[in-house]
């Protein structure tokens, strides 16, 4: 997922809110035999804390799990985690951090795919694997042979939510919004590719920036094209606020979305003008579906009293690919791991989780469709 622009931020600064935001169960920086390390990294703070927020849950999740049932190849794991704070720039500081660290065998997380980007080459020159559970753009795929993510790429997902809107919703004139980043331009260039190939028509196809407040010039123009529906490929933020002024305008067209606002926030925000809206996704807490999905909704609620998000399904997923991957490599080492990784499969949360030799999952999305203040399955898949 995910890019966004903020100020400079000292690198003396971002080393002092790490030790603040971080915490190692172990409380050092070498392993014994007996125990491990598992580090976590994302947005933790700032506007789009939420996507971090929900993967720490899902890693911290299936941490307590695995330490409940003897580790990882009998090694207990310690878990440390550190803020990058939204800037490409930290993306590197925290990857030499946990580079440095010898008990740290393998990390998950990353809200933003402009960080990842930035810090998978540090993590390659070290050897330690990461499992991304929030970064889809297609820069990512094959980036380093340490690399590897449970979420689908920008190009997956917005290919076959085009196939969606067209074959199954037989819907064929579309207005698109999107947010001007590789997030949303990767999405919009499959999508809108897509619906065209399958015969649809794209009448309208705008960007914006991130932050943007009034949407009233573009969405006077869309209601003019009187479209069948009408996609926002970006984040909660500016898609709760595209609703609500498409509401105040009297459009009442079908709206959808991506996974960017696959987020509680995006119903806080946008009220009643988000109700019905269809947005793509790897995961449903309201029906699961496989046995898998069950366990971890039923531990997820015991655990934190609401319903997991899709981004604590996959930061859940995650660690279990790295644990399933030391199992099956026979050992913990950072090599292990990584090698186990190339070949795991595992029954996960969010489907199965395998990779392919680009590091990239294959995985159908599902659909959700906004109903009563939550995400439930869409009608038609």
């Amino acid at each position: 997922m995910r890019k966004r622009t903020q100020g400079v931020i000292a690198l003396s600064l971002l080393s002092l809110l790490a030790a603040a935001c971080g915490s190692s169960a172990t409380g050092g920086s070498q392993s014994s035999d007996s125990t491990i390390t598992l580090a976590f990294t994302g947005t933790l703070t700032g506007s789009f804390a939420s996507y971090a927020q929900q993967m720490q849950q899902g890693f911290n999740l299936a941490v307590k799990q695995l330490n409940s049932s003897g580790g990882i190849d009998g090694a207990k794991i310690s878990a440390t985690y550190r803020d990058d704070q939204g800037q490409a720039q930290n993306g590197p500081v925290v990857a030499r951090e946990f580079c440095a660290n010898s008990s740290v065998r393998a990390v998950v997380g990353f809200s933003f795919s402009d960080i990842a980007v930035a810090a998978a080459p540090v993590y390659g020159q070290c050897g330690l694997p990461v499992v991304g559970a929030a970064v889809t753009s297609p820069l990512l795929s094959g980036i380093s042979p340490y690399f590897f993510r449970t979420s689908a790429t920008d190009a997956t997902q917005g290919s076959q939510m085009g196939d969606y809107v067209v074959r199954v919703l037989g819907i064929r004139r579309v207005a698109v919004l999107y947010q001007e980043s590789d997030y949303g331009q990767g999405g919009d260039a499959a999508f809108t590719k897509t619906v065209r190939a399958d015969g649809g028509t794209i009448l309208y196809n705008q960007g914006y920036q991130l932050n943007t407040v009034d949407y009233s010039t573009p969405l006077t123009k869309i209601k003019s094209l009187s479209p069948q529906a009408i996609y926002i490929d970006g984040f909660y933020n500016e898609t709760a606020k595209i609703a609500q002024q498409a509401k105040g305008l009297g459009i009442n067209t079908q709206l959808m979305g991506t996974d960017g606002s696959l987020s509680p926030q995006l119903m806080s925000l946008g009220g009643h003008a988000v109700n019905g809206m269809l947005l793509y996704g790897l995961f449903n807490p309201t029906t699961p579906t496989t046995a898998a999905a069950k366990d971890f909704v039923k531990i997820f609620k015991k655990a934190y009293g609401q319903e997991p998000s899709s981004w604590a399904a996959l930061a859940y997923d995650a660690v279990y690919a790295i644990s399933n991957a030391a199992k099956s490599a026979g050992g913990t080492s950072r090599q292990d791991i990584e090698r186990g990784l190339k070949t795991v499969r595992v029954a996960g949360a969010t489907g199965t989780v395998s990779f392919n030799a680009r590091g990239d999952r294959q995985v159908k999305i599902i659909v959700l469709q906004v109903k009563n203040g939550q995400f439930t399955l869409a009608p038609k898949q």
